[in-house]
């Protein structure tokens, strides 16, 4: 492959869902604090979802074996099982004495991971 080509093709498998450049769930929840309002991207397996009546916002719960981590969104929930790389802008509920309480990413971008 030509390195003229190489940056393109990259970009298209990491737009694919392919885990290029995610961050370990435990690792996102260590430096939530420092995260508030920037763009993350990990990856992990739909646990399960959750659909508040009369509200537009859904939730979805990944987990990576590293630690678990709720995700907003408007769109469609994704199946349960499904393993996926999300990337979106990480908010916290509350930060106390350093810690954070009730992160969850704003989801941007959601795509099937390849594996």
């Amino acid at each position: 492959m030509k390195p003229r080509t190489f940056l393109p093709a990259l970009l298209l498998l990491a737009a694919c869902g392919l885990p290029l450049g995610t961050t370990a769930i435990a690792e996102v929840r260590r430096n939530a604090p420092a995260l508030e309002g920037k763009s993350v991207r990990v990856k992990g397996k739909v646990e399960s979802t959750n659909q508040l009546p009369f509200l537009p916002t859904k939730f979805y719960k990944l987990s990576d074996g590293t630690g678990e981590l709720w995700v907003a969104t408007l769109e469609p929930l994704p199946p349960v099982g499904d393993t996926l790389v999300v990337s979106g802008e990480l908010h916290n509920a509350a930060v106390i004495g350093g810690a954070s309480l009730g992160i969850q990413i704003k989801e941007g971008r959601r795509a099937k991971a390849l594996f």
